[in-house]
């Protein structure tokens, strides 16, 4: 009986760790290709983009909310430029360890 009990325990912890996980997990920014960015940047929407890792492009726009786009340490070299050109606040990041 004390079995029975304890895996209804865990399977009653489990089932609320997994309602609380769903609701308050955020979920995955929306992707933009490379022209939206740009587009989004040209039009005034974008203001600040902090790149990370050197790998990913995070940002908000004006017009569409939080967004993540790619960046590639070798091809976009003079995209940080570029951005800054037009009127872009431009930060790097690294991730915490575990991330």
């Amino acid at each position: 009986m004390r079995v029975w009990a304890s895996t209804i325990a865990k399977l009653g912890i489990a089932l609320i760790a997994g309602v609380m996980a769903f609701w308050f997990v955020p979920g995955p920014l929306p992707e933009l290709s490379r022209a939206e960015f740009m587009n989004e940047v040209r039009a005034g929407h974008v203001r600040r983009v902090e790149i990370r890792d050197q790998e990913v492009i995070l940002s908000q726009s004006t017009a569409r909310g939080p967004f993540h786009t790619g960046f590639d340490r070798v091809r976009d070299t003079e995209l940080p430029d570029e951005l800054r050109a037009l009127g872009v606040e431009v930060r790097f990041s690294k991730s915490s360890l575990g991330v």
